[in-house]
C-alpha cells in the first residue's frame, strides 16, 4: 500500500495520505447544539487517520435544502454551529465543506430545477428556475464557499453528482431549457461552470475545490461518455483542484452502494475519465471498503485519491490500521444500510450496525468511575459479540462462551446469503479483536446453571438468540420440507421447484440464495446490468435454474430489510423468475405442491418437489429465566433476539450488546426486561 500512504495536492492543500472521507448526512444537521457530537463523531475519524473529511451536504441557499434536517450556511444560526464545530475540531484534519443544492430532489411543494418535471422519488413538481434565478443560485454557491472559509473550513467540494440540481442541469432527461443554462450538453455544462466561476471568485487562489460530478447517471437517457468526459476537461480547465467521480443517482433501478454490488465496480468509471484528464487528481468512490480493493484500483491507476463514506462509520480507524499492518482489526462496513442510509432516508440520526458507538461518540464514553467487573456472555452472535467487545472495552473482565463451533450465530448464518458474505467480515474482526482486548473465548461450551454458579461473574449477559419456530401442515411429511436454519448450513437440500413459507426477510433471504448461489462478481453485476452500455444500464433477465415462489399469509414480502435495498432485491428476484404470493391461507401439501387459498377465496396449487418454512423464530431464554429467579440482586442483561424475537435484527442485537456493556457496574443500568 505504499502509493495510498504517498502525500498528494489538492489546489494549495497536501493531502497526508490518499483517503479521504466522503460526504455523508449524521443526521445531526439542520439544528443547533449538535457541534460537539459533530466534533467527536470527525475528531475521531481524524484520529484514525484521515486527512481531509468532506461534510453531508450544506445547502447553498433555504430552496436548495433537502429538507429541514440540512444546515443552510446563509442562516446565521446555522454557520454558528458549523464554526463551532470547525473551532473545536481545530488542529485535528482539514473539513471540508460539501456546497449542495438538492433542486428537484428537495422534499418541500416550493422545490425548484432546470425544468418542471417530477422525480420519481419526489411527490412535488418543481418550479422551473428562471435564467435570472440560475444566475442568483450560482452567485449563492460563492456566497455559501466564502462563509464556508470564514467558519472554518479548510476545502470545499461542490456537489454535481447523485441527481441534485447542478447534476439535473447537465441531463437532457431533467434540463429541457434552452437559454444560456440548457440545449446541447455545451449549454448543458454551464450551470457547472458558472457555479464554479463563482466559487473560485469568493475563494483566495488555491483554495481547495473539489467538483464533485457524475460519472454515470444510471438512469434513461443520462449524458454519454464522451459527453461526461467533456464536462470533467472543461472543469479541469476552470481550474477545479480534484474531480470526485460520483455514481448514480437516487432515482435509479440499479444498486451502486448495497451488498448486490461487488467491491470496486465503480472504479472502472473513475479511471476511464481519469485517461481522459491527465493532470488533475481524481477521486474514486462506491463499495470500497477494504486494503484489497483500495490496492487494486490503485494498482490498476484508476484513481489517485480513494473517497469512502460508511467505512468510517464502520471503524473510525481504518486508515491507521492500513497502514500499521492491523487490516484483521478492521471492522468492515457490510453495506448494509440498515443503520445509515436508512436512517438518513427517514431524517433520523445515523449509526452504523457494526459499529453503534458511532455518531453516538459522547454517549459511550468509558466511566472511569466503574470498577472492572468479571463479566460472563453467553452466546456470540451479532448482540453477543458487541457485548464481549464494549465489555472488554471498558476495561471489564469477559469470558465469551459460545456451544458451537464457531464464533457468530445468526450473522454467520446470514453470511451463507449471496453479498452477505461480507458479514464474514464482521466475524473476522471480533475473531481478532476479542482477543486482542483480552476475551476469554469458550467455543463448544454448552452454558448451564452449573457453569454459571461455577463461574461467578458479576454481571451476566445472555445472548442466547432465538430458534426457528414450529409450523405443521396437512401433509407436510409427503414432500421434503426443511427450515431455513437447515438450508442454510446445507442440512436440507433444496429441490428443482421450491415453494418458500414465509415471506419476511428470512424468506426473501433464502430465496435469493435458491436462485443465485455466488456473490456477484464485477463480470456478473456488470452484465446483470447492462453496464458497459453506459446510456441503457437497466436489470436484464436471468431466468433461475430454479423455480420458486415466496409465500405471505398478510403484509409486504420483505418485511424487516431496508427500504433502501429490499428494492433492489426484489428487483433481482423478480429478473430472476421468483413469484410472489401474499393476503393467503395456508391449506395443505399434496404430492404436487403447496395448496393455498387467496383472500378471494380462490384455490391454487403451486407445483414444487420441496419447500422451505420461514415462518420466524422463537426466543431462547429458558437459561436467563432459571438464573434471574436464584439471582435476582445480579446485574443480569438478556439482549437480541433472547430479549424479543418479534422483529429481531442485527441492529437492534448489536446495540442492546453495547447498551449493556455500558450499563455494566453503574446504578442506573439498562433493565434485563427493558
Amino acid at each position: 500500500m505504499e502509493r495510498a500512504f504517498q502525500p498528494i495536492n489538492i489546489g494549495r492543500f497536501t493531502l497526508p495520505n490518499r483517503f479521504v472521507m466522503g460526504s455523508m448526512h449524521l443526521g445531526l444537521e439542520g439544528k443547533t447544539e449538535t457541534a460537539e457530537r459533530m466534533a467527536a463523531f470527525y475528531g475521531k475519524r481524524f484520529e484514525g487517520g484521515v486527512g481531509l473529511i468532506v461534510t453531508g451536504g450544506i445547502s447553498v441557499n433555504e430552496e436548495g435544502r433537502g429538507s429541514k434536517h440540512f444546515f443552510n450556511i446563509q442562516k446565521e444560526e446555522h454557520a454558528a454551529e458549523l464554526k463551532k464545530m470547525n473551532d473545536l475540531l481545530n488542529g485535528s484534519g482539514t473539513m471540508c465543506a460539501q456546497l449542495f443544492h438538492a433542486g428537484r430532489y428537495a422534499f418541500d411543494r416550493n422545490c425548484v430545477g432546470p425544468s418542471a418535471i417530477r422525480a420519481p422519488i419526489n411527490r412535488y413538481i418543481p418550479r422551473s428556475l428562471t435564467e435570472e434565478e440560475c444566475w442568483k443560485t450560482a452567485e449563492d454557491f460563492g456566497i455559501a464557499a466564502k462563509l464556508a472559509r470564514e467558519t472554518g473550513f479548510g476545502a470545499v467540494e461542490i456537489m454535481g453528482s447523485e441527481g441534485y440540481l447542478i447534476n439535473q442541469f447537465f441531463s437532457p432527461v431533467t434540463n429541457h431549457r434552452n437559454d444560456h443554462f440548457g440545449g446541447d450538453h455545451k449549454k448543458r455544462m454551464n450551470m457547472a461552470v458558472e457555479v464554479l466561476r463563482a466559487v473560485k471568485r469568493n475563494l483566495p487562489e488555491g483554495f481547495p475545490i473539489i467538483f464533485r460530478m457524475s460519472g454515470i447517471d444510471l438512469i434513461p437517457g443520462n449524458p454519454t461518455f464522451e459527453e461526461v468526459c467533456d464536462l470533467a476537461k472543461t472543469l479541469q480547465e476552470e481550474g477545479v483542484s480534484a474531480l470526485n467521480i460520483g455514481i448514480g443517482w437516487h432515482e435509479s433501478r440499479i444498486p451502486t452502494i448495497s451488498q448486490l454490488v461487488p467491491r470496486g465496480a465503480w472504479a472502472n468509471i473513475a479511471g476511464r475519465i481519469k485517461e481522459k484528464t491527465p493532470g488533475i487528481p481524481i477521486i474514486a468512490s462506491n463499495r470500497v471498503n477494504d486494503p484489497i480493493t483500495a490496492q487494486r484500483i490503485f494498482d490498476n491507476d484508476q484513481a489517485d485519491i480513494i473517497s469512502m463514506a460508511r467505512p468510517f462509520l464502520a471503524d473510525p480507524f481504518i486508515v491507521k490500521k492500513i497502514r500499521t499492518g492491523m487490516s484483521d482489526r478492521i471492522n468492515t462496513c457490510i453495506a448494509c444500510n440498515q443503520s445509515c442510509l436508512d436512517h438518513a432516508f427517514i431524517d433520523k440520526s445515523v449509526s452504523c450496525l457494526v459499529n453503534p458507538q458511532a455518531v453516538n461518540e459522547l454517549d459511550y464514553e468509558i466511566d472511569p468511575n466503574v470498577k472492572p467487573q468479571k463479566v460472563v456472555v453467553i452466546g456470540s452472535g451479532p448482540g453477543g459479540l458487541e457485548a464481549a467487545r464494549a465489555s472488554a472495552s471498558f476495561g471489564h473482565k469477559v469470558i465469551l462462551l459460545e456451544k458451537a463451533e464457531q464464533l457468530g450465530g445468526q450473522f454467520l448464518l446470514a453470511s451463507n446469503i449471496p453479498g452477505k458474505s461480507e458479514f464474514k467480515e464482521t466475524l473476522r474482526y471480533f475473531r481478532n479483536e476479542l482477543p486482542a482486548l483480552g476475551v476469554d473465548i469458550r467455543l463448544n461450551t454448552n452454558c448451564d446453571l452449573k457453569l454459571l454458579e461455577e463461574l461467578d461473574p458479576d454481571a451476566i449477559i445472555f445472548a442466547t438468540g432465538v430458534t426457528p419456530r414450529e409450523f405443521t401442515l396437512p401433509g407436510i411429511d409427503i414432500l421434503p420440507v426443511g427450515n431455513y436454519t437447515e438450508y442454510l448450513t446445507g442440512k436440507f437440500k433444496a429441490g428443482k421447484k421450491v415453494a418458500v413459507i414465509g415471506g419476511g426477510g428470512i424468506g426473501v433471504d433464502v430465496a435469493h440464495k435458491l436462485t443465485e448461489e455466488n456473490d456477484p462478481s464485477l463480470e456478473s453485476y456488470s452484465k446483470k446490468y447492462n453496464i458497459d452500455s453506459f446510456t441503457k444500464v437497466a436489470i436484464q433477465p436471468h431466468k433461475s435454474e430454479r423455480d420458486v415462489a415466496i409465500f405471505r399469509r398478510s403484509g409486504k414480502h420483505g418485511a424487516g430489510l431496508g427500504p433502501t435495498t429490499f428494492w433492489a432485491l426484489k428487483q433481482e428476484l423478480e429478473a430472476s423468475g421468483v413469484e410472489f404470493f401474499q393476503g393467503l391461507n395456508y391449506k395443505e401439501i399434496t404430492k404436487e405442491g403447496l395448496k393455498v387459498t387467496l383472500k378471494n377465496g380462490e384455490e391454487i396449487l403451486y407445483p414444487c418437489d420441496s419447500l422451505i418454512l420461514c415462518v420466524g423464530q422463537e426466543k431462547e431464554s429458558s437459561l436467563y429465566e432459571t438464573y434471574k429467579s436464584l439471582h435476582p440482586q445480579k446485574q443480569i442483561f438478556v439482549i437480541g433476539g433472547a430479549k424479543n424475537s418479534k422483529g429481531i435484527d442485527a441492529e437492534r442485537a448489536f446495540l442492546e450488546g453495547l447498551n449493556a456493556a455500558h450499563s455494566i457496574g453503574k446504578e442506573n443500568r439498562v433493565s434485563a426486561t427493558a
